[in-house]
C-alpha cells in the first residue's frame, strides 16, 4: 500500500515521533516539536507518491503520538521513567523558604520622601531608608508622609498633614 520504507525514511519518521514526544512532554513549541514534524513531513513525502497514502500515514502519525502520550499520562508524572523531568522541591515556610516579614512596626510613623513618590519611591523612617509607594498620588521629595499600611515588603505612605 506504502511506498519504499528505506532506513532513512524509517529513521526520519521514528525520529519525528520521539521529537514530538518530547515536545509533548516539556511545555512550549520550541525546537523538538518544529524539528519532529519537519521529520515526519520528509519521512511521508518520501514514502508516498500519492495525496491519500500521505494523509492515511499523516492520520496514523497523530494516532501513535496520541497513544504515545496517553500512555506516558497514565505512567504519571511521578514515576520513576519522568522523574527527572519534574521538579518535585517544595518551598516550604518551616525551612527557611520566606520572601519577607510583614514589618507593622512601620504603621503611623512619620518620615520624609527621599525621592519622588509617583507612585513608589525611597522614604527615610526612624533613620532608615525604605522602599515604600504613595497611595496613588505623586508626592515630591522633601514631603513628610506618614504609614498607612504595610502589604508585604511594601510600605503604603500618604502626605502627612500634620506638624512633625
Amino acid at each position: 500500500m506504502f511506498g519504499d520504507w528505506t532506513g532513512l525514511t524509517v529513521l526520519l519518521y521514528v525520529l519525528g515521533l520521539i521529537l514530538l514526544t518530547i515536545e509533548g512532554l516539556v511545555p512550549g513549541f520550541g525546537v523538538p516539536g518544529i524539528t519532529g514534524i519537519i521529520c515526519v513531513i520528509i519521512s511521508v513525502a518520501l514514502i508516498t507518491s500519492n495525496l491519500y497514502e500521505a494523509l492515511l500515514l499523516v492520520i496514523a502519525t497523530i494516532a501513535i503520538f496520541a497513544a504515545i502520550l496517553i500512555v506516558m499520562y497514565k505512567l504519571g508524572y511521578g514515576s520513576k521513567y519522568l522523574k527527572f523531568l519534574i521538579l518535585d522541591a517544595e518551598q516550604k515556610k518551616e525551612e527557611g523558604y520566606i520572601s519577607s516579614k510583614k514589618e507593622l512596626s512601620y504603621i503611623g510613623k512619620i518620615g520624609i520622601a527621599d525621592t519622588p513618590l509617583r507612585p513608589s519611591g525611597v522614604v527615610t523612617i526612624d533613620g532608615m531608608r525604605v522602599d515604600a509607594q504613595s497611595q496613588g498620588d505623586f508626592i515630591t521629595k522633601g514631603t513628610k508622609v506618614i504609614v498607612t499600611d504595610v502589604d508585604g515588603m511594601k510600605i503604603i505612605v500618604k502626605k502627612c498633614e500634620e506638624e512633625i
